[in-house]
C-alpha cells in the first residue's frame, strides 16, 4: 500500500508595510515566526521601494542613494541592522551612510530565516509512533527517527489554544488519518504545515498557531 508523506516546515518569513521613518520590527514570538532568532545574522533583511527615495539608500548599496521606486534592496548584516530584545532594527543612513536605509511610508520590509539544517522535513506517515498532550497548550507528535535509531523518535510539536482538548483531538485526528493512508491522494505528499506557504491547512483550522521540529 503506498504510504503519505508529511511536509513541514518552520515558518521565519514575515513582510512589514513600514509607517513614517519607521525602523524597528518585531520578529520573535507567535504571531510572526515559529523558531526564535538569537542574532541579526539569522536573518535576510531587505527594503522595497514603494516610490523614489533621495539619498535614503546607502552607498554600499546604490552609488547615488536615491530608491528606485519598486527596486528591492537586500541590506548588510554588519551596519545595515541590529537584533535587540526580539527586534530588527534597520540602521538609518545618518547612523551609517554605507549600510543604511532610510525608510518611507508604505516602503515593503521583509524579513526572512536563513535556512538551517531541521527548519523543515518531510516524515514517512506509517512511521507515526504517538500523538501526545505535552501540556494544555502543546501537542506532540512523534515519528520513528529517520536516521534509523530505534531508541530515538523525530518530533513535531504543535502550539494551540487552551481548549479543553478541542484542538487536540483534531490534530490527533487527522494524523490518524494520514497514518492510515485515508488521504485522497495517497502515496504522494502532503503539506501538514508550512505557514509561510501555505494557508487554512488542517492544522491551522485545528487551532495550531505555532510548530517546531526536532530531528534525532
Amino acid at each position: 500500500m503506498k504510504t503519505n508523506f508529511l511536509y513541514f516546515r518552520e515558518n521565519g518569513y514575515q513582510k512589514y508595510t513600514a509607517t513614517a521613518a519607521q525602523t524597528d520590527f518585531a520578529v520573535n514570538g507567535d504571531a510572526n515566526w515559529d523558531i526564535d532568532i538569537t542574532a541579526n545574522t539569522e536573518v535576510k533583511v531587505s527594503v522595497t521601494a514603494l516610490a523614489a527615495g533621495t539619498d535614503n539608500v546607502g552607498t554600499s548599496y546604490l552609488a547615488d542613494g536615491d530608491a528606485v521606486a519598486g527596486t528591492t534592496y537586500v541590506l548588510d548584516s554588519t551596519g545595515g541592522y541590529s537584533y535587540t530584545g526580539d527586534v530588527i532594527t534597520i540602521a538609518t543612513t545618518s547612523g551609517s551612510a554605507t549600510k543604511g536605509y532610510d525608510i518611507e511610508v508604505g516602503d515593503i520590509v521583509t524579513i526572512e530565516l536563513i535556512p538551517v539544517a531541521g527548519t523543515e522535513a518531510c516524515f514517512r506517515a506509517d512511521k507515526l509512533r504517538s500523538v501526545h498532550s505535552n501540556s494544555d497548550v502543546a501537542t506532540e507528535v512523534t515519528f520513528e527517527a529517520s536516521n534509523g535509531d530505534p531508541t530515538a523518535d523525530d518530533t513535531v510539536v504543535l502550539t494551540h489554544a487552551d481548549d479543553d482538548g478541542v484542538a487536540f483531538k483534531k490534530i490527533a485526528a487527522y494524523f490518524q488519518s494520514a497514518a492510515a493512508g485515508s488521504f485522497k491522494s495517497r502515496g504522494g505528499v502532503t503539506v501538514a504545515w508550512d505557514k509561510q506557504n501555505v494557508t487554512n491547512g488542517e492544522l491551522e483550522a485545528a487551532g495550531v498557531t505555532k510548530m517546531l521540529l526536532a530531528i534525532a
